[in-house]
């Protein structure tokens, strides 16, 4: 299935792709939880999928078209998102650093996050906006200190992600979190995917266009730390939770390190596509 946030920021409602339609999940089925983070709490994607096998007859008020809705990010206020660094060796490599030999931990706020379409804002001051595409996870339920053969088991899903950043003032403030976390630095869409839809998240391409330009080409098995290692590990320094968000790092390709390097500006358009997954899309304004 294909699970959507769909609606206006802030009042995104739960959705389900249905061919070139979103099936609008409350609409249909009233016992439907109203977000798609309590969807995956509550263990409710039993009953969007018997909404899903049942869609021929649902009355035609519980469709939306695909095209005449905003999509919002698949899961709009998770409790964390947790982003993966150095975890492709060609990006490492392009940077001048060895890959790490544990994986390499920031965060990210969730505030930062923006659907398929929206408009991410180059900050006032800020003058070296960056780009980066990863392979989005989507933790499916609680878990704490979860064995390496039990973490399949918290994974709902997978979407595009877009890490934005202001490198400047990472550089200059010797950290990752606030120049990461501008509101609008955290594309991610345009669905969750569930993993029932993706047979192996590690042989997926995965790159970036701007301006129809392609600056990042890579594979996501050229993951250093794959994504059940992942889940593991984090989960033995904190409870993951069911919608926090995985942004398993990046290939190489980034503007900063281009030579010259190169920084995204307004009217730039950003093109980040997964296989399997879908494209994400967003301008810079």
């Amino acid at each position: 299935m294909k699970l959507v946030s769909f609606g206006p920021k802030g009042q995104e409602k739960p959705g389900v792709i249905h061919g070139d339609q979103v099936i609008d999940l409350v609409a249909a089925n009233a016992s439907v939880p109203t977000t798609v983070r309590r969807i995956l709490e509550v263990g409710a994607l039993g009953r969007v999928e018997a909404i899903v096998h049942k869609a021929s007859t649902l009355p035609t008020k519980c469709f939306k078209r695909i095209n005449n809705v905003r999509l919002g990010p698949p899961v709009t206020d998770p409790s964390k998102i947790i982003c993966i660094g150095l975890n492709y060796k060609d990006h490492a490599e392009e940077q001048g650093k060895q890959v790490p030999d544990w994986p390499l931990t920031f965060a990210k706020a969730p505030s930062a996050l923006i659907g398929d379409g929206d408009p991410i804002p180059l900050p006032p001051g800020v003058t070296q906006l960056d780009h980066e595409v990863e392979l989005a996870v989507f933790v499916g339920r609680r878990g704490k200190n979860v064995s390496l053969a039990q973490a399949p088991q918290h994974v709902a899903g997978y979407s595009v992600f877009m890490d934005i950043s202001a490198r400047d003032v990472q550089y200059r403030e010797k950290q990752f979190f606030r120049a990461k976390s501008f509101d609008g630095f955290g594309p991610l869409g345009p669905c969750l995917v569930t993993t029932d839809e993706v047979a192996d998240p590690h042989d997926l391409a995965i790159s970036l266009e701007v301006n129809g330009r392609q600056f990042q080409s890579s594979n996501t098995g050229s993951m250093t730390f794959k994504v059940f290692y992942l889940v593991h590990y984090l989960s033995h320094s904190m409870t993951l939770e069911a919608g926090d968000i995985i942004a398993t790092g990046t290939p190489a390709g980034v503007g900063v390190f281009a030579i010259p390097p190169r920084f995204l500006k307004q009217g730039d358009a950003l093109k980040a596509t997964i296989e399997s997954l879908g494209t994400l899309a967003n301008p810079i304004v």
